[in-house]
Order: structure tokens, then C-alpha cells, then sequence
């Protein structure tokens, strides 16, 4: 239950909370892994706790080294919170954590092409052979209709919105389960018996 609060409220602050959301996701993920006997929501929540601290403790001068680490780890952790985000909306057969995941990846995904050259990094993703899954040649054409609507970060931003509302909406609806071990779970020794 309480897993469930903090992910809902966690994700509908996170287009005003920044690092905030984080924690509040993180915590969520975290305790939502305790609470259903699920271990990888629980590496989920503690990657995110540790990118965090990594990070505030690179900045307050403890450990400068740590910094970049906790970014990579913190970034890691965006990345598999909208996995677990879109795996929880299947296994509970929950359509608006499944809307959510959709929103939230193509919100990370406008925010990381309109950080930086996408060209550039597309490159650099392919070892210079190819323009990777023809990303770049996508961003150059769909550049004017973006520019239309607003932007690259505004669009990212009116998607995360849409995508932490019905998060919190999906996460408040999560019907409890019964406590059993997947066959994958099983397999590869991830569920707790």
C-alpha cells in the first residue's frame, strides 16, 4: 500500500519536483519491491536512492569522484522505472500504467534528443557507421512540427505531465495480487520464496 502511494504521489510531482520525484519514486519502488515480494522493483528503487546520493555527494564536496557516477546511476533508473512502470501495468492489467509508460519513455526520449545534438549522438550510439535506427534523419523532419508545437522541451514537458497523471492514476488503481513466483522469476531465481 504504501509502495503504491509513494509511486503515485513520487510521479505526479515529477514534472515541478525534479530531484524530489526521484526520491519519492525511488522510495516507492523500493518499498513496492518489500511489500509484493518482488526483488528487481526493489533494485529498481535502490539504484535511483544510490544515483541520488551519489549525486549529493559529489556536489557537496564528500566524495567529487562520486558525482558522474550517481548521474549514470541516476539516469540507469529513469530508464528502468519506465520498464517497471510499463511490466507493472501488464501484470496488473492496468491500462493507464501502461498509457504512463508510453508517455513518461517518449517524454525521456524528446528530453534527451533536445538536450544535445542528436546527430552527434547518434553517431557516437553506432560507432560512426550509421545514422542509429535513423534517428537523426527522424529528428531533422519532424524538427518543424516540433518547433509548430512549442519546442522539444515543451512537448517532453506536456508529455511527462500526461504521463505522471496517469501514473498516479494507475498506481492508486493497482488491485493487490496474489503472491506468486513467476515461471521467468523462477528461472532465474528473482522471486523469493
Amino acid at each position: 500500500m504504501y509502495g503504491r502511494l509513494l509511486l503515485a504521489v513520487g510521479y505526479l510531482s515529477a514534472p515541478f519536483a525534479g530531484p524530489g520525484s526521484a526520491v519519492i519514486t525511488a522510495a516507492g519502488w523500493l518499498s513496492l519491491g518489500a511489500e509484493a515480494r518482488r526483488p528487481t522493483y526493489a533494485w529498481v528503487g535502490l539504484a535511483g536512492l544510490l544515483g541520488v546520493a551519489g549525486i549529493l555527494a559529489g556536489e557537496y564536496g564528500y566524495l567529487p569522484g562520486l558525482q558522474g557516477v550517481g548521474g549514470l546511476l541516476l539516469l540507469t533508473y529513469y530508464v528502468l522505472s519506465i520498464a517497471m512502470v510499463w511490466i507493472t501495468g501488464i501484470k496488473g492489467n492496468n491500462g493507464a500504467l501502461k498509457a504512463a509508460a508510453f508517455f513518461l519513455a517518449v517524454s525521456f526520449l524528446l528530453a534527451a534528443t533536445g538536450a544535445g545534438s542528436v546527430r552527434d549522438a547518434t553517431v557516437a550510439a553506432s560507432g560512426g557507421v550509421v545514422d542509429w535506427g535513423g534517428v537523426a534523419w527522424a529528428n531533422q523532419a519532424a524538427s518543424s512540427v516540433i518547433e509548430a508545437i512549442g519546442g522539444v522541451a515543451s512537448l517532453a514537458r506536456l508529455f511527462a505531465a500526461v504521463g505522471a497523471v496517469l501514473a498516479a492514476i494507475g498506481f492508486m488503481g493497482l488491485q493487490e495480487q496474489a503472491e506468486t513466483v513467476s515461471r521467468e522469476e523462477a528461472v532465474f531465481g528473482l522471486g523469493v520464496y
